[in-house]
């Protein structure tokens, strides 16, 4: 999952579609990419501190067919040179965070929430237990995405304290998105517990592939 900060003074829909269209098209020159998934924000919908902690307008979540292949494609000429060369065309701010995924994806078309902390190492078995809990209790379907290692650029800002994890939150409509959010709601709650510095940011999935 990459963390991205659009460029300073572009319009989000201008953002929205270089990404989508040039940038996305080189990226997908890389080979043994079976997901590769653009998320939009459309909105916060709540935040720990009062401010978010992150500054993110999207998020890249690529995934490829094995480590290997991923390796490949990073030091591939299009993963090595054309993508970090054209990604100041459109971006300001780059954080990759490599993940360790538990939980499925739903296959139903759904509201996604994507929400980004700080925690313990110690938390993860508990935390990743109360989704579990609440998703049985509520409908909700969640993927608790743990980083394993991070990466940034050298021509574009990075948050300076990449995000220990991003909780993928998938609810029936916008208003449950809202909902979920509410000074009393028991994922809101789970968050607070477990975890620091969350921001819960609704967004607008793009398939590319």
């Amino acid at each position: 999952m990459t963390l991205l900060a659009k460029r300073e003074g572009m319009a989000t829909s201008d953002f929205r579609a270089y990404w989508a269209g040039p940038h996305a098209q080189l990226a997908l020159g890389m080979n043994g990419i079976v997901k590769y998934t653009h998320n939009r924000v459309d909105k916060v919908l709540w935040a720990s501190d009062g401010e978010p902690a992150f500054t993110v307008d999207g998020v890249v979540e690529l995934s490829f067919s094995d480590a290997e292949a991923m390796r490949q494609a990073q030091a591939s000429v299009v993963g090595a040179k054309f993508i970090p060369a054209d990604e100041p065309q459109f971006l300001r701010g780059w954080t990759l965070c490599v993940v360790e995924e538990q939980g499925d994806e739903p296959q139903e078309q759904c509201t996604k929430v994507l929400i980004p902390f700080h925690a313990q190492p110690e938390t993860r078995n508990a935390l990743w237990s109360e989704l579990q809990d609440l998703d049985k209790a509520s409908g909700m379907r969640s993927v608790l995405n743990w980083t394993v290692s991070t990466a940034r650029r050298e021509k574009l800002w990075a948050e300076p304290v990449p995000p220990t994890g991003v909780i993928s939150a998938w609810l029936a409509s916008v208003a449950k998105a809202h909902e979920a959010f509410e000074p009393e709601s028991r994922l809101r709650r789970v968050v607070e517990t477990y975890t620091t510095d969350g921001v819960a940011y609704l967004v607008d999935r793009l398939h590319i592939r």
